[in-house]
């Protein structure tokens, strides 16, 4: 009767097991459903910004283009009006002409100066519309094929000059002209600098030569990137700035992405706690909209110089956060973050 009673006793205590084990079964189940849910509209809702901003740059581009052509034709317009001063004064002595003459050959020389300036910015904006012609291509495509992609994208490169290279995770070096970025991918500058779209493109990094990008695994709530080496020049727009830029490009844009105003407003929710960091092998740096510049100087030290808003610095062990406001900067090694100081020079690489 012992024994009997002693196999009931295991024999429920082994129906209990395999009931929690179900629950937690289950439960994890669920969980990774959920997650795999919240992942895959993450991704979608990725695409879709990344298309709508995407043809944000191809309208600048366009716009530019144009403003540079009514520039061109006025250039055009003064140049004929001077030589045609020139060639009257030529055939007169008197002093007037030769003033005339003198007046006219300074604004021939100004505009040609003027007209080759803009014909070379033209052939710059004429290359960034080209990218993002090419990358506006892709991404409809993709969009076309499965909003849910098992393609991460986390960024695009939507321009870039020189020596530039994306180095893929399993270390296959790829041109910059596909511009898709992964979680894994490097991007690696020689003598070039290179413009990369993040953080469903309210992230602009300008990426410094002889820099190098890694861009980690993220999340719908954080994206990561890591400045290994090299400096970068970060502008994140405001929630609100890009909802506002958001709203009216997906109101242009509408019947070509079948987009909702139910799918902004949720979209634009999901931003509302959605993180960006910069690690570098010295700080962890936590943004949200703000313009920055973050360089590793070498392997003692990196320095943030904080251009517009407040950034969040901490040290590696996590010890020590500070605020960095707008007009300061400040040095961290892996001892620790240094004194916060007044900016008094600032090189603006990212602008030339």
């Amino acid at each position: 009767m012992g024994v009997y009673a002693g196999e009931r006793k295991r024999g429920k205590a082994m129906r209990r097991i395999y009931q929690i084990s179900m629950i937690l079964l289950m439960a994890w189940l669920f969980t990774g459903l959920a997650i795999a849910s919240d992942e895959l509209q993450y991704r979608s809702n990725f695409l879709v910004s990344v298309y709508l901003k995407t043809q944000i740059l191809r309208d600048q581009a366009i716009a530019e283009i144009r403003k540079i052509d009514t520039e061109i034709k006025k250039n055009e317009e003064t140049i004929q009006k001077s030589l045609q001063i020139i060639n009257l004064a030529s055939q007169r002595t008197d002093a007037n002409a030769k003033k005339a003459e003198t007046i006219a050959r300074e604004a021939l020389m100004k505009a040609q100066e003027a007209k080759r300036k803009n014909e070379e910015t033209k052939k710059e904006w004429e290359l960034k519309k080209i990218k993002a012609d090419r990358s506006y291509a892709v991404i409809q495509s993709m969009l076309s094929q499965n909003y849910g992609s098992n393609r991460q994208i986390k960024g695009f490169m939507t321009n870039y000059t020189g020596n530039v290279y994306i180095i893929k995770a399993n270390g296959d070096q790829v041109s910059p002209e596909n511009g898709f970025l992964e979680p894994g991918d490097k991007v690696w500058t020689g003598d070039g600098i290179a413009d990369v779209q993040m953080l469903d493109g309210r992230a602009t990094t300008q990426i410094g030569p002889y820099s190098e990008l890694y861009l980690k695994k993220d999340t719908a709530y954080e994206q990561i990137a890591e400045l290994v080496k090299g400096k970068i020049y970060m502008a994140i727009e405001s929630l609100d700035e890009y909802e506002k830029k958001m709203k009216e490009v997906v109101e242009k844009y509408k019947k070509d992405i079948k987009t909702t105003k139910e799918w902004l407003d949720e979209y634009l929710k999901s931003l509302l706690n959605k993180r960006f960091k910069v690690n570098t092998p010295h700080a962890v740096i936590g943004v949200r909209g703000t313009k920055f510049v973050v360089e590793v100087k070498d392997i003692q030290s990196s320095e943030l110089i904080v251009l517009e808003g407040s950034v969040e610095v901490g040290s590696l062990n996590g010890d020590k956060v500070v605020i960095v406001d707008e007009g300061y900067k400040v040095i961290a090694t892996k001892n620790g973050i240094g004194d916060i100081e007044k900016i008094t020079d600032i090189d603006r690489w990212w602008g030339k």
